[in-house]
């Protein structure tokens, strides 16, 4: 019994070891732009030192993301101005890119409480389905993708702009077929795609995956080790239990794909 509980004591010691390690490794990548990886993470800082502004077309109004997902975005954009010339009037703008953890709380809360409307009223429901109302296309605090300065959304928030008909036709097609020569992909595809887990489609979504990929795999491993603090810091947050798991790892196998930049 005396070998067995040495023997379970080592083994405990030479895990920690490897953890710390892989933490350590972690924290270092200079992927994190200096900023500790349990706060970038999860949006835990203000982007203004860390990332550069970029002008959305439509109101003026700054969106910060980081400089690496700016230059790939610019040349695709650029690409596409050329190819769309008589043939789309409707260009790519951005409407939103990196969003604090405050901001997301914002919103989270909002839909919560019924301040901000949703297609399905709250009203009457308990909190488990509150959540999963605004789960379908809001993230909580703290595992949203646009926490990470990768991810941004165009145009419009809704499919139908982007399908047959749509304002937004040529443009979606185009993206589809053409982003991810720029690294870049839709997140949340359709949702049979991703086993219906997760997100319902957004098409309106693209992320620069040689970044994102990364930050997604590193999000894992924080999170199952409770080193991301953002539990018990919004509404309703004891009610997601399994759930950030689950809506954060369901993503379009696309993404994946994308290993580098071919750009930059």
């Amino acid at each position: 019994m005396e070998t067995n509980n040495t023997l379970l004591k080592i083994l405990k010691t030479e895990i920690a070891f490897v953890f710390l390690l892989f933490s350590s490794s972690i924290s270092a990548n200079p992927i994190y732009l200096g900023i500790e990886p349990a706060k970038y993470l999860i949006g835990d800082f203000s982007p203004e030192k860390y990332f550069e502004a970029y002008e959305g077309q439509k109101d003026k109004k700054v969106i910060y993301l980081r400089k690496d997902v700016i230059l790939a975005l610019n040349k695709m954009l650029r690409d596409f101005d050329k190819e769309r010339e008589n043939k789309s009037k409707q260009n790519i703008f951005l409407v939103s890119g990196f969003r604090s953890f405050s901001h997301q709380k914002n919103i989270w809360e909002g839909k919560y409480r019924g301040d901000i409307k949703m297609s399905t009223s709250i009203k009457g429901k308990t909190p488990e389905e509150k959540i999963f109302l605004i789960l379908q296309y809001s993230s909580a605090p703290g595992t949203s993708r646009h926490h990470w300065g990768t991810d941004f959304d165009i145009n419009v928030l809704r499919n139908d702009y982007y399908e047959k008909n749509g304002h937004g036709e040529y443009l979606y097609n185009w993206l589809k077929k053409n982003a991810a020569k720029y690294g870049f992909c839709q997140p949340y595809n359709e949702y049979y795609k991703r086993n219906n887990a997760g997100y319902l489609e957004e098409k309106w979504h693209w992320s620069y995956a040689p970044i994102a990929n990364q930050l997604l795999k590193d999000w894992v491993h924080y999170n199952s080790n409770s080193f991301l603090k953002y539990s018990g810091r919004f509404l309703a947050s004891e009610y997601l239990k399994e759930l950030p798991y689950e809506y954060v790892v369901s993503v379009n196998k696309e993404c994946n794909e994308i290993k580098t930049n071919h750009f930059y």
